[in-house]
């Protein structure tokens, strides 16, 4: 006979928040107890017209989604962050000259234009076909950019791969979410942060390694095998839950505006990021029109999301409570923090000391290593105690620390300090990214 649990009240720390509720009742489920098909369990709809598609598992079941979306998370990180430490032998080898830093601009303008979307399409579509979906488009995508025999082709299907590639990172992070409690979650989601880590610290090496080795093309090779291997582990291990609706019913659900709108102001402002200081001056037209057009539109999505929406991408009441805008803060910081690294570290060591792009991508290790570790034990000490506020103070200033600290690197500057800072970086991002 399994043992009853009576549902229990878990205090979950909000920031002292005053317009969020805090206390989340929980229900502790015996596994057994837990109904396990989710293709014949009855769909639960939202007064908005959308199927609910959280359903809590036991852990054995959520070890096999677990496995599947980690490994969509993996194949597009190893992607985004190999190509980072090609781009100079494919500017070599293509003669792009200035256009080489579009192509990795213009996987993240396609993607990051396009993330707002999934998560609402996947409310309506179901989160597990909309993943197929994105994992077709970024296997194309990484085809067509193998075979690309010009810059401008290699840009216009990294645009294409974004797209794809955008998408696989939220939706894992959802489908963590549906399958697991609150309590729970910030356990699975440091393991997961843990993946997130190893990948941005082998992507480099990987891209280094075929660059130099083998050739380029290898980056986006690889990226078929590990998409046809992720998309088995979604079809035999992840659920999916049935959504109410004929396919008339699903397309009017969608805010077809809404999408219009952050497409093109997301796709503006990137577009003016990149191209200024680069391209052109900061203060020229082609830098600053869509600058202002960008902040335009995205005014207009606000009110259009705000006002007229009706079923928005991004309901505006969320950012009533401080946390939400907090967490958004926070995720921003965090991102520029990491990606600066990433990308320019290796960049640094390369022509500061000369290492060649195996090496100075080598040099990511102390810090993927150090977040991996600290990502798995952070998650799971939020899911065991219920806070998370001191974790992160004490990872943001060890990490302010470390930025501060590679400042300082210079010509003369020792291996060991490199090491020693990356170490010191690693330890502060794991305690910061996965918490937040």
């Amino acid at each position: 006979m399994p043992e009853s649990s009576a549902p229990s009240s878990i205090s979950v720390e909000t920031a002292n928040d005053p317009g969020l509720t805090a206390v989340a009742s929980l229900e502790k489920e015996s596994p057994s107890t837990l109904p396990i098909d989710i293709e014949k369990s009855q769909p639960q709809t939202h007064s908005n017209g959308l199927t609910d598609q959280t359903f809590y598992l036991p852990r054995r079941k959520i070890i096999t989604i677990f496995l599947a979306c980690a490994s969509t998370e993996v194949v597009a990180l190893l992607d985004e962050k190999g190509v980072a430490a090609a781009l100079s032998i494919i500017s070599s080898e293509l003669g792009a000259g200035s256009k080489i830093s579009w192509v990795a601009s213009a996987y993240f303008l396609t993607s990051t234009a396009c993330t707002p979307l999934y998560g609402r399409i996947s409310d309506i579509y179901s989160r597990k076909n909309v993943l197929y979906t994105l994992m077709a488009v970024f296997f194309v995508g990484s085809l067509a950019a193998s075979l690309s025999q010009t810059v401008v082709q290699l840009i216009i299907f990294r645009a294409v791969t974004g797209i794809g590639g955008g998408g696989l990172i939220l939706l894992g992070q959802l489908i963590v979410g549906d399958v697991v409690s609150v309590r729970e979650r910030g356990k699975y989601q440091g393991i997961l942060g843990a993946f997130v880590a190893l990948s941005n610290g082998i992507g480099p090496l990987i891209g280094a390694a075929y660059s130099q080795k083998a050739s380029w093309r290898w980056i986006f090779r690889m990226n078929m095998p590990l998409a046809v291997f992720a998309a088995v582990c979604v079809y035999f291990f992840m659920p999916l839950k049935r959504v109410h609706g004929t396919a008339m019913d699903k397309l009017k659900k969608v805010d077809f505006i809404g999408s219009l709108l952050v497409l093109v102001g997301t796709g503006s402002i990137i577009l003016s990021l990149t191209w200024g200081g680069a391209e052109y001056p900061w203060v020229s037209v082609p830098v600053l029109v869509p600058l202002i057009l960008g902040a335009l539109i995205g005014i207009t999505f606000v009110i259009w999301e705000w006002k007229f929406a009706q079923l928005p991408l991004i309901p505006m009441y969320i950012f009533r409570y401080t946390m939400v805008i907090g967490a958004t803060i926070t995720h921003f910081i965090n991102g520029y923090g990491m990606y600066v690294q990433i990308f320019y570290l290796p960049t640094f060591y390369q022509l500061a000391y000369g290492y060649s792009a195996i090496r100075s991508a080598s040099l990511l290790l102390p810090v993927v290593l150090f977040q991996s570790f600290l990502s798995t034990v952070t998650g799971a000490l939020v899911s065991w105690k219920g806070r998370y506020r001191e974790i992160l103070l004490s990872g943001w200033a060890m990490w302010s620390i470390a930025l501060g600290l590679f400042a300082t690197l210079d010509e003369s500057s020792s291996l060991g300090r490199q090491i020693g800072y990356s170490l010191f970086a690693g330890f502060g991002i794991g305690q910061t990214l996965q918490p937040s």
